[in-house]
């Protein structure tokens, strides 16, 4: 049953039912514009106000969202059957993505997860071991020439989204793009911008009219095109051998022995999700690691001092910056959330930036404290990379190239700050720092 509110309206429009509180519908339309500033404080000030699941004062369709540890793994996991990817966000992502496994609903993932598991077992991760060793020996090359006069300044962000890309395409698809990672990373964020332009802007046209964000998000979807072309032909000239033990990626998605081969649309959709979505969200979480520990100097020092640390830290990286900081879902069936009723066709935002930083499950939810981690990552209350079956599917490779990183980056460099402010949050698809992350570096002495 809906909560007793005197307060609460029975009906916004369309004769859509109001089952939780939630924020003044005046007063939020008045903040619009900084709502969309900065989601995140609205986000979490709404949750502090009025609970753990809230409803959002939109008349079509019913908007919920869940802050809750225990509201999210009801959605994502105990009633995961009656919920779907149809959703505003999902649609925007698969305009760059396609249908890939990030965004097609259950009757088109599940069997594409089952033949995409082999690429990420046990041996495969380990693998990534040999291709994160070279990407940081290309990276020391760099910042060793940066260097020569002692110290440099460099853009984290992009050094942290460049690394990631490189170690993604070696290790899914076997494939050297240093020579044109920049190029892509930019295409990446340039497409993602125009998706979160696209959500935010109710009467956005459809992308084939060229309006400038269209026209921009188009040229960039081009160039992950031509980037996916270049894999695929890449891959054809140089097969690996049908008896290999070990097959990466793209081996899998161009299996012409396949029960049900895959269209070519099929095999670009899941090269370009794992383009965006493979290296974006692995360097997003490395890029506030770097902010959180140089703010926290003694948190460096230490993981200088014990390598082993950096698990720890990542972990706790992904608590306090989450790269999927929402995740929507659209309900089939009428559900019940901790005593909320939530109607067929609602649509449920999952807030990990908000359940990541409740006092009813973290102890100083704010505080940085990798330590908080010793004993394993937490079944409740900790989703990074979502929960359930679609939990992602790079998981454990992305934790292991993360931690691998900051353990080398640490041990080989000095790093700080170069400035005292805090650094600003880009709510984006993923949570990006404004104007990049600039800090200081030099070689660690021998």
């Amino acid at each position: 049953m809906a909560p007793d509110s005197k307060d609460m309206p029975k009906r916004y429009g369309w004769n859509t039912p109001v089952t939780a509180p939630g924020p003044d519908g005046g007063l939020m339309l008045r903040s619009i514009k900084a709502i969309i500033k900065d989601p995140l404080t609205y986000l979490t000030q709404s949750h502090a106000d009025h609970g753990s699941i809230i409803q959002f004062p939109i008349p079509k369709p019913a908007t919920y969202s869940i802050g809750s540890a225990v509201g999210a793994r009801e959605v994502l996991v105990a009633q995961q059957q009656e919920t779907s990817k149809q959703t505003l966000q999902y649609r925007n992502l698969a305009l760059v993505t396609g249908e890939g496994l990030l965004t097609a609903e259950t009757q088109a993932w599940r069997p594409r997860r089952r033949m995409l598991q082999p690429a990420f077992h046990r041996e495969m991760v380990a693998l990534t071991e040999g291709h994160v060793i070279a990407g940081l020996a290309q990276l020391d090359k760099q910042w060793q020439i940066a260097t020569e006069a002692g110290t440099a300044i460099v853009d984290m962000d992009e050094a942290m989204m460049t690394l990631a890309l490189e170690i993604t395409c070696n290790a899914l698809f076997g494939l050297d793009v240093s020579g044109e990672a920049t190029e892509l990373t930019s295409a990446t964020l340039t497409a993602l911008h125009g998706v979160v332009a696209r959500a935010q802007n109710p009467l956005a046209l459809p992308i084939a009219i060229p309006t400038p964000n269209n026209w921009r998000m188009s040229r960039a979807i081009h160039r992950l095109d031509e980037a996916v072309s270049e894999i695929i032909q890449a891959r054809e000239q140089d097969r690996l051998p049908s008896d290999s033990p070990i097959r990466d990626m793209l081996d899998v998605l161009l299996d012409p022995d396949l029960e049900i081969p895959l269209t070519s649309k099929q095999i670009r959709d899941e090269i370009a999700t794992f383009i965006v979505a493979g290296h974006e969200t692995v360097a997003s979480a490395l890029t506030w690691a770097w902010d959180l520990l140089v703010r926290n100097p003694s948190e460096l020092e230490r993981l200088r001092e014990e390598p082993d640390r950096a698990q720890l830290i990542f972990d706790e990286s992904l608590r306090l910056y989450p790269p999927a900081w929402v995740i929507t879902r659209r309900i089939s069936a009428d559900l019940e959330v901790e005593g909320i009723e939530i109607p067929a066709k609602s649509l449920v935002i999952v807030s990990p930036w908000v359940i990541h930083r409740n006092a009813e499950v973290w102890d100083e939810p704010l505080a940085f404290r990798p330590e908080r981690f010793k004993n394993g990552v937490p079944q409740l209350g900790y989703l990074p990379f979502g929960a359930g079956p679609r939990l992602c599917i790079g998981r454990e490779m992305a934790r292991l190239e993360g931690a691998m990183i900051l353990r080398h980056i640490a041990t080989n460099w000095t790093l700080s700050a170069i400035h005292n402010e805090r650094t600003p949050i880009e709510a984006s698809v993923t949570l990006r720092p404004v104007g990049g992350l600039p800090l200081r570096i030099s070689r660690v002495a021998n």
